[in-house]
Parts: structure tokens; sequence; C-alpha cells
């Protein structure tokens, strides 16, 4: 029996919506929401570059929202280390966002510094490599996306953190192992606040577009909780989940004030599983990580 800690009651807003920059914006503003005088680093799901509606990554919506509440910030940074980043930055809005508000900038994360970090309390390793700059930032904002993960169970908030790790390589050694690694991770970045984009989220398989509409933006400052929300939603337990279970005993159980719609009212199904495909790239990857670790620092 894991000894679950309690701890102080933490507000998490569910906001019921189709549109994901209003329903950002509701969130935040109820939970009175703001960040001034801070340097920002604002972490976004980007995966393949796909629109928000495809399920696959964070609605740029969310991170307007955001920008829009920081205030007399001198660096704001948007960063991802998805496939192909680039991409990403192109033909989903950040170019023109970076130019309307010019002291936010745009950070590949691959190509980026890295600084290698010890781990508090290693649940996978001792040390962890990560892009150097977001460390020089004074406040992490999570912008996650809603979707299921046939390894982690879920892609969230925490496990949103995965993509600072700068290489693919690097990301090889670590995503076999990743229902421990994004506890290591997770102890080294912390998130100061957290979003999920849950108007539309995937569903099954996490290398395959699967889009459910779910209609629903989550908000909070505990990453704990707003996970917790978000898989309610999703209609998963985290508590029979192995990630979350020891992350509860780490860092206690989080008592949650749940503030806007009722997760009753925003429930729906997600499938869990994974394609035959996915499964043999995820052989070839253990495989991979295994041979990079013999002659790799990890």
């Amino acid at each position: 029996m894991l000894n679950r800690v309690k701890m102080k009651k933490t507000d998490v807003y569910l906001a019921r919506t189709n549109d994901p920059y209003k329903g950002a914006c509701e969130a935040l503003d109820a939970l009175g929401f703001h960040v001034r005088g801070k340097s920002v680093y604002i972490k976004p799901n980007l995966t393949g570059g796909c629109p928000s509606k495809d399920g696959m990554t964070t609605d740029i919506g969310l991170v307007r929202a955001v920008i829009e509440r920081l205030h007399d910030c001198p660096r704001i940074t948007i960063g991802e280390s998805c496939s192909d980043t680039v991409k990403a930055f192109d033909e989903l809005g950040y170019r023109e966002l970076a130019k309307e508000f010019p002291n936010v900038r745009l950070e590949d994360i691959r190509t980026a510094k890295i600084v290698w970090k010890p781990v508090p309390k290693p649940y996978h390793t001792s040390e962890m490599p990560f892009n150097a700059g977001v460390f020089e930032h004074e406040y992490i904002i999570n912008l996650a996306k809603m979707k299921t993960h046939s390894l982690a169970g879920v892609t969230l908030c925490m496990k949103n953190i995965f993509g600072l790790v700068p290489t693919r390589k690097q990301k090889l050694m670590y995503h076999p192992f990743i229902r421990r690694a994004i506890l290591d991770m997770n102890q080294i970045v912390p998130s100061h606040f957290c979003l999920i984009d849950g108007v539309w989220g995937n569903e099954f398989d996490e290398v395959q577009s699967t889009p459910l509409y779910s209609g629903v933006v989550i908000a909070g400052e505990n990453i704990l909780a707003v996970d917790t929300i978000g898989a309610s939603v999703m209609g998963i337990d985290l508590h029979q989940n192995e990630t979350y279970q020891m992350a509860f005993e780490l860092r206690g159980t989080p008592e949650i004030n749940l503030l806007g719609a009722e997760i009753e009212d925003a429930k729906i199904s997600y499938r869990q599983g994974c394609l035959f495909t996915t499964r043999l790239r995820y052989f070839k990857e253990a495989s991979a990580s295994i041979a990079y670790r013999m002659f790799n620092r990890h």
C-alpha cells in the first residue's frame, strides 16, 4: 500500500468549450492568472506539427491566452523538440505570434545547448540532459495535450516535460523507460502553471492521429492535480497508473478544489492501446536504447 500524503487544497479549473482560446481565457481569468516581471518559458506539445483538431498538438490559442496575461516579462520563450519543430513553428502560427509579441522568441530544443542535471531522487537514472535555456527562466508554463500513450498510459502535463530532452538519440535512451524517466524529469524541471488542451484529444495510438472531441480546457498550478482532472475527463484513474502512483507517493496526493464544470458533465471514454506498427517501433527503440547506452552518457 502506498503512503499517500495529502497536500493542501489546490484549485483546478475545468472549462467546457469548443474554442481552445476562449476556454483558456475563461480558466486563466477564473484562477486569477497573471505573471509580472519574470522571465517565462512556455512548453506546448507540438508533436508532428499537425493542426490541433487532429488531436496531437496543443492549440496555439492556449499559448496566446497565456502570453496576453504576461506583463512586463523581459523574456518569453516558447520551446519544443518534436520531430520537425521548424515545420511546427512555421505552419501552426508561431512565427506570426512571435512577430506580434516582440519579447517572444522561439526555441528549437533539438539544437539548443545541453546541460546535464542530477536527479534528486532517481527512479530510473541519476542524471538527465535538458536544454540549458529552460533553467535561465524563472517561471515555466506547461501546455499539454490530452492524449493516451501505450507506454505511459496518458500524455498530459507530466509527460509533456519529456520534450525538454534535446536530441532524438537522447530521447531514445529514455523513451522505453518513460514510466520512471518522467518522474526523474519532473523532479528537475518544475511546472509553475499547467494547462491541458482537451478540446480535441487523441485516443488509442500515440503515433497515429485518432482525434476525439472532448470540449475541455483544464488549468491549475499543481501538475498532479491538473493531470488528475484531465485523466478523469478521459475516464482514466491515475491511481491505477504506475507512474502516477509513484508520483503521488513522492509528491503527495493533491486535495483538489474543482472549479468550473463538473467532471461528470465533461467525462468521455478514451480508448487505450496501440497499433502493431507502434509496438514494432518501440521494440526497435528499446534495442537502439541499449546500444546507445553502451557508448553514450545517460
